[in-house]
């Protein structure tokens, strides 16, 4: 696997990315994960948008080979 996004130092309550109880602030929005994943599920980049309509909100947004590695990297950009 691999970790996208800041890892906390701190996973106590203490941390400045808990919100109590073990739960922790995101550093990334769901919006960077999710772009490359519709990448990968072939939508086209003109239909992005209406897929995940907030993606443009953020300054990170991660690319089909951001995330995934294939055996032939054509299957990708045929799916792109």
């Amino acid at each position: 696997g691999k970790m996208v996004g800041r890892y906390p130092e701190n996973l106590t309550d203490a941390s400045e990315l808990s919100v109590g109880r073990g739960r922790m602030i995101p550093t990334l929005s769901f919006e960077a994960v999710y772009n490359a994943i519709a990448q990968w599920l072939g939508i086209p980049e003109s239909q992005l948008d209406n897929v995940l309509p907030n993606r443009h909100s953020f300054s990170t947004l991660f690319q089909v080979s951001d995330l995934f590695r294939t055996s032939n990297e054509q299957d990708v950009k045929q799916r792109t």
